[in-house]
């Protein structure tokens, strides 16, 4: 199938059928360029046409996923505080997943100017742990370096194509279904396309898992697993769906929403204290209710942790810097996998993660390994501690209960 493809554009300097030589032995099936940009002699590889892209695929631009860096690129971009922010793709490819079921999205993102060799292993790994494919793109230097035999490039090329090996023998993961303790619901679209991509990026990097609730898909199903539900859209939500928001809340979950909700749902409340929010009940549920319209993702989003509270952490991290991660379960829910992305460009060690879920055996994946390693695991009621070697830009944790 295409949704199956591992997608590499071709190099504009990469002249004539002898440099096709350069994909022997890799996972690339699917050459990505401009109609008539082809190079000659293609056997046994599909040619795509990012303008009109194979059955099954559905392309979005993306991001070069790493360390935002602030302007002139001296200093790391962070909040007020905490850790730097992270440019990742791993949001987007979510909403489109979400847009065009069935679909696989393919992310168009090139590399920015000094970008590292050694990055493009976890750009392929950012759109991979969620489910995605990025479209491997060299930079001019790299891609001429490996025309030209250069031992650097040329082991950073294995290395490229090593990381599109791993995924593409680990693809039964993006079957799995993202596990997640709050949801954001919208259109995402129009009016509310800023607020509510916005509070999509802007949750993952707080580290929450958030999920995709697209009004006009939404169902009962949405919400299960949820703790919390964000409703920040410009209208006040339709019937039917309102419906189902409350019969959420109703049965022990909690809404985030503001004025533009409507009508204030449920009744007066006491809760912790949140500057700006009343607290309203309803049913076994209860609703943080703002005071007034929301004008600021990144203030909703770091908000949406205080409400949820922490305990509720799908996934929890000590010692990782500026990490980011997909934490998928199996239909059965008798496995999982925790893919964690480091995007400093250093290894990490003394990493601690605790993952919700009671999770009995595990072992561990990274990309400089070809096969996974015994994970260190501390067993708890309802989760489970894992504590990571030094690893690198990368490393997954199969987890089976």
């Amino acid at each position: 199938m295409p949704s199956g493809l591992t997608p590499f554009r071709w190099p504009a300097t990469w002249k004539g059928s002898s440099a096709l030589e350069a994909l022997d032995g890799t996972p690339f099936d699917c050459l990505v360029c401009e109609k008539g940009a082809a190079p000659g002699g293609v056997q046994g590889l599909m040619i795509a046409d990012p303008a009109a892209p194979p059955d099954g695929v559905s392309i979005t631009e993306g991001v070069w996923p790493g360390v935002q860096m602030a302007r002139g690129q001296a200093a790391a971009s962070s909040g007020p505080t905490g850790n730097p922010w992270v440019d990742s793709n791993g949001w987007k490819i979510r909403l489109e997943g979400a847009l065009h079921p069935g679909a696989r999205v393919w992310v168009d993102a090139k590399p920015t100017a000094g970008a590292l060799a050694a990055s493009f292993p976890r750009a392929i790994a950012d759109c991979a742990a969620y489910g995605g494919r990025w479209i491997v793109t060299l930079d001019e230097g790299l891609a001429g370096g490996i025309a030209q035999g250069n031992a650097d490039a040329v082991a950073a090329w294995k290395r490229i194509a090593g990381a599109a090996r791993f995924f593409k023998d680990h693809d039964a993961w993006s079957g799995y279904a993202p596990v997640a303790a709050l949801g954001i619901v919208s259109d995402f679209s129009g009016d509310n396309e800023f607020m509510g991509q916005e509070l999509l990026n802007l949750a993952a990097r707080t580290n929450q898992q958030a999920g995709v609730i697209l009004k006009d898909k939404a169902s009962a199903a949405s919400f299960a697993g949820l703790r919390a539900a964000i409703y920040a859209d410009a209208k006040p939500p339709e019937p039917g769906l309102r419906s189902l928001i409350m019969t959420f809340v109703q049965s022990g979950g909690t809404l985030i929403t503001g004025p533009n909700w409507g009508p204030a749902p449920g009744t007066p409340s006491s809760g912790t204290e949140l500057p700006g929010y009343a607290w309203r009940a309803a049913g076994k549920g209860r609703v943080a209710l703002a005071r007034e319209e929301f004008s600021d993702p990144y203030t909703l989003a770091n908000e949406a942790v205080l409400v949820v509270s922490h305990r509720y952490d799908s996934v929890r991290f000590w010692n990782a810097g500026s990490a980011g991660f997909s934490f998928t379960a199996s239909p059965a829910g008798k496995r999982a996998v925790v893919q964690m992305l480091f995007y400093t460009d250093r290894g990490v060690a003394s990493v601690s993660v605790r993952v919700a879920g009671k999770y009995r055996t595990g072992k561990l994946w990274t990309l400089d390994g070809a096969d996974a390693r015994p994970l260190e695991m501390d067993l708890q009621k309802d989760a489970v501690e894992l504590h990571l070697p030094t690893v690198s830009q990368y490393a997954a944790a199969e987890l089976e209960a």
